[in-house]
């Protein structure tokens, strides 16, 4: 057994583990609920069909003088394929977010798998900017933002919470 845990391609599989475990937390009861994704497309200033280029987990590279700035984020690098709401010049944008909910970060790992399979690869984001200081900013996933995936994304994780569905 413990050769097991020496051998690197197992280390890998058990980090995997940890990421998807940690990516399928929920918020707690008690936090105020996100509106409906139909109020927050209403809201939304700038909202674009992306696809996943790559996601990742580790240092951020933000750098900020705030200390409860978690150093330790999750990135994803997305290729812009068309502007669905407001105006947004760039085709590629880069969204951080921190492990915990609100986000859907199961759903980004499906999208950064499917990459490049074309037809089944893209969905809808709102590009919401937050300013770190300086006028330098970045844009979130953590928050109550519009998102919309295909149908085979979100319907494997609604059978899972709710087996009547």
């Amino acid at each position: 057994m413990p050769r097991a845990l020496i051998n690197a391609h197992m280390q890998l599989c058990f980090k995997a583990i940890l990421v998807l475990l940690a990516i399928g937390l929920r918020p707690a009861a008690g936090m105020q609920p996100c509106a409906s994704q139909h109020e927050l497309l209403a809201k939304a200033k700038v909202v674009v069909e992306a696809r996943v280029k790559s996601l990742s987990i580790g240092p951020s590279g933000l750098l900020s003088n705030d200390r409860d700035f978690p150093t330790r984020m999750i990135r994803a690098d997305l290729e812009i394929k068309r502007v669905i709401k407001g105006n947004f010049l760039g085709k590629e944008a880069i969204v951080y977010g921190t492990m915990y909910p609100p986000g859907p970060f199961t759903e980004l790992t499906w999208m950064a798998l499917f990459y490049g399979y074309d037809g089944h690869d893209t969905f809808e984001w709102e590009l919401s900017r937050f300013e770190i200081g300086n006028g330098v900013g970045a844009f979130r996933a953590n928050d109550c933002i519009y998102y919309k995936f295909p149908e085979w994304v979100i319907a494997p994780r609604q059978s899972i919470t709710n087996p009547n569905q």
